[in-house]
């Protein structure tokens, strides 16, 4: 076995592109445990990570036999110690699951989480290649025109000037491996870094499922999406997209058992959770009572048509000792009532969240810690994404997927709830683009410099 690995390694490590994975991996791990020994063991509500107290809390009351419960709840309405469905049931299981190891140590939670947050740069590699065109001929623009004389370039670029996949996916996972608000996340106490990881798991799937459909990769698509759903609720629209996604690109290769064994394993992972709601509280709640406090609160009428992330109004008088589900039902009734009442205000305060949602310049109302790494990120990235977006379009049916996510999220966000780091999803797919773009302008500045050359044997 230990040969057999060995020789393993040493092919991998003679291929030029897996030593530079290797070492992007390497150096983005690194980043990450880094993070996560610099934050230790305090446990402190800081602006963009304050849930993490929160978490950490439902961890530790679930090591401690007491259930999903609050010490310190989050929300007035909620009573400290009653059981509880208003934050992800995954995150805190995997929090507790730490702690019975290591200790009820933040420190090892955080190095756990990071370790397993250094396979993002890997994934979004694995992401990149096939939208690419898959192996060294994959190029997504700047085809050679008829009758232009090919230069001399780059070993990253074929002889038309376009890049290779691998090159793209290289430089992909490198923004992914240094990319500071991963790394910040990485080593919080919340959901977004283990959930990161869940949703790239499964465009990855749905790029492969949509190519071609097993059993194998639907079991595995469905175990994907389903975990992304439980660990972030939100993630449950974006699966139904994938599945039609990959109906209608593998309409003639589905077979229905395939398709009822990954809706077999979401049932399986999520109907626990259900019964233990109805058990509670005796009413039907599928996963997490957030969603019409969500709606209701950030369609308010007092924001007016500015969206205000830090805003968070008081229960109504009339729904004050109301269970969490009558509450979130309620809630969500009211809502709605509020958008349907005055759509023109609704309009504008989604426009409001759009710009918090795609914010990338500093803001007061952030740590200095997010604030930097928002400017060594997202910012640094943006014109690249951009560019990158527009490079695509020549070949648009191979990033399809990409773009409907691309929208999809953000419009869910838009009408709902916008924070700044409700849109990392986001930036994981929006890295290939950059990538594009990064790898594009190399390789115009490259083939530019050596046009100016003088030929061999050329007087200057």
């Amino acid at each position: 076995m230990t040969e057999r690995l060995g020789r393993l390694a040493s092919k991998a490590w003679a291929s030029r592109e897996k030593r530079w994975l290797l070492l992007i991996l390497l150096a983005g791990a690194a980043a990450r445990v880094g993070a996560a020994i610099f934050f230790g063991n305090r446990m402190e509500p800081v602006p963009g990570a304050y849930d993490q107290i929160f978490y950490h809390d439902l961890g530790l009351n679930l090591l401690a036999g007491k259930g999903f419960a609050f010490t310190r709840p989050p929300w007035p309405f909620i009573e400290p110690g009653a059981p509880t469905a208003y934050y992800s049931y995954v995150y805190p299981m995997f929090l507790a699951a730490v702690y019975a190891v290591f200790g009820p140590h933040a420190l090892a939670a955080r190095i756990v989480q990071a370790l397993i947050c250094g396979l993002l740069p890997y994934q979004v590699w694995v992401l990149t290649k096939p939208v690419m065109g898959g192996g060294r001929e994959g190029r997504v623009w700047e085809p050679r025109r008829s009758g232009e004389r090919a230069v001399g370039g780059p070993p990253d670029n074929d002889r038309s000037g376009s890049p290779r996949a691998e090159t793209v996916a290289l430089v992909a996972a490198a923004i992914t491996a240094f990319y500071a608000y991963f790394i910040l996340y990485s080593a919080s106490l919340q959901t977004e870094g283990l959930y990161l990881v869940l949703v790239a798991w499964a465009l990855i799937l749905t790029l492969k499922l949509a190519e071609r459909p097993t059993w194998q990769r639907w079991l595995g698509w469905g175990l994907a999406v389903t975990l992304a759903s439980l660990t972030r609720q939100v993630f449950m629209p974006m699966a139904l997209l994938f599945f039609f996604f990959i109906v209608f690109k593998a309409r003639r290769s589905v077979k229905l058992w395939h398709v009822a064994m990954a809706g077999a394993v979401a049932v399986v992972l999520i109907l626990p959770f259900t019964v233990r709601n109805y058990r509670v509280f005796g009413r039907f709640l599928l996963l997490n009572s957030q969603y019409g406090q969500v709606l209701w609160n950030a369609n308010h009428p007092d924001l007016g048509t500015d969206f205000e992330a830090a805003a968070m109004f008081p229960i109504p008088a009339d729904l004050e000792g109301a269970d969490e589900v009558v509450l979130t039902n309620a809630l969500l009734k009211r809502g709605i009532s509020f958008i349907t009442a005055d759509p023109g205000r609704f309009v504008q305060l989604s426009l409001s969240r759009a710009a918090t949602l795609f914010m990338f310049w500093p803001s007061r109302y952030s740590s200095l810690m997010s604030n930097i790494s928002r400017s060594l990120s997202f910012m640094v990235c943006l014109p690249f994404m951009i560019a990158g977006l527009a490079l695509s379009l020549r070949e648009w049916r191979r990033w399809l997927l990409l773009y409907l996510f691309i929208a999809a999220y953000a419009l869910l966000h838009i009408v709902s709830w916008a924070q700044i780091r409700y849109r990392m999803p986001i930036d994981v797919v929006l890295i290939p683009f950059a990538a594009v773009a990064l790898v594009s302008l190399a390789g115009r500045i490259r083939r530019k410099s050596l046009r100016s050359e003088p030929a061999p044997g050329s007087s200057a």
